[in-house]
């Protein structure tokens, strides 16, 4: 309708509301705010002076499905690319690159959280599955891994897997595939 003047306008993003509030008018379209992330790192300052602070709101967890103990050399998962330093326990975790996990971090050094400690990837990401250099530690089929998230004293964040995999943490949270459960915890 002519001369009727919109009463709600979207004028900021989440870097936008966070950084600029004059920016905020009638609604805010938020993104990667809600996740917890920050879009641009100044924008840690930003929140310093207003004395806020984001909560990361996602975890991204699986159980270990499989133990087994390895020889040194042995190079598991497709493409034989990395000989084990020593012998070990390999743990297998029902994750993969259809489910989100770049195959790019097995060569980035990325690591998941076991029992509260961090341990790298022992083979390439398949579709479906990770392998896990427990090295000489006990884990066991159920034993949480954690694969963006908390536990114990240890944190995997997506702005980690971002900067691992040379992208951002949006395209990391969006990557999350569609098979991938969603439960909302109050």
């Amino acid at each position: 309708m002519r001369g009727v003047k919109p009463r709600v306008v979207h004028a900021a993003n989440s870097a936008g509301a966070l950084g600029y509030p004059e920016s905020r008018r009638g609604m805010v379209r938020v993104g990667l705010s809600l996740y917890g992330y920050l879009p641009e790192a100044w924008l840690a300052s930003a929140l310093e002076v207003t004395n806020d602070r984001l909560v990361t709101a996602l975890t991204l967890h699986a159980n270990v499905v499989a133990v087994r103990r390895v020889e040194i050399g042995e190079r598991p998962s497709y493409g034989r690319r990395r000989a084990l330093e020593k012998a070990g326990t390999i743990a297998t975790v029902p994750f993969g690159y259809a489910d989100g996990y770049p195959r790019r971090l097995f060569d980035a050094g990325a690591e998941v959280l076991i029992n509260g400690k961090r341990y790298p990837l022992a083979g390439m990401v398949t579709m479906d599955m990770l392998l896990v250099d427990c090295g000489d530690d006990v884990v066991e089929p159920g034993d949480e891994v954690v694969l963006l998230g908390r536990q114990g004293d240890e944190e995997i964040t997506a702005d980690e897997w971002a900067e691992r995999a040379g992208t951002i943490s949006w395209e990391i949270l969006c990557g999350i595939g569609a098979r991938v459960p969603r439960i909302l915890v109050g």
